[in-house]
């Protein structure tokens, strides 16, 4: 698939009321808004498959939402650089989730990013550590010891609440 036919797709799938939500936040960076769900975006990540040079294209496309959560779905290799680019706790939620927990570095790139000052990164770090917990025993330590100097910010508030419930868990 062609980045013009993802754009189709997306238009094709769009939804107004959900679109018309998300606009409304003034938060959102993005200039082009579809609307479509983590379902849809996943299905379409499902018929696309793994394509680098269509994912860089996607996430280039930092105007669209859609384009910036399917990229890191399609991405076949994790990449790292990608969280510096990050501009949306979606964003982050699913570059953490569908790629970045794959590379063997995970844990110490989100121990990196817990200490940054932006609470954008802090909250990608929570994120990662929280997608890390299933599969690297590691990452139990690792949050503990960040959640015991996180400095308090509305953002990563919510995150850190579920990092802690989920570390009881998995402890």
């Amino acid at each position: 698939m062609e980045l013009k036919e993802i754009k189709q797709q997306f238009f094709a799938l769009r939804n107004g009321l959900l679109a018309d939500t998300l606009r409304k936040q003034a938060s959102l960076p993005h200039k082009l808004i579809f609307g479509l769900n983590i379902i849809q975006l996943r299905q379409l990540a499902a018929q696309i498959g793994k394509d680098k040079p269509l994912a860089e294209a996607l996430w280039a496309d930092s105007d669209c939402r859609e384009s910036r959560l399917l990229a890191p779905m399609i991405q076949p290799e994790p990449q790292l650089s990608w969280i510096e680019d990050v501009r949306t706790p979606e964003e982050a939620d699913i570059l953490c989730q569908a790629s970045l927990r794959h590379h063997p570095r995970a844990l110490e790139l989100a121990q990196e990013k817990a200490h940054d000052p932006s609470p954008l990164m802090r909250y990608s770090a929570l994120r990662l550590i929280l997608n890390l917990l299933p599969t690297n025993p590691e990452a139990i330590k690792a949050g503990e010891l960040i959640l015991q100097t996180l400095p308090d910010h509305p953002l990563t508030r919510g995150i850190a609440a579920q990092l802690t419930e989920s570390i009881s868990d998995y402890a």
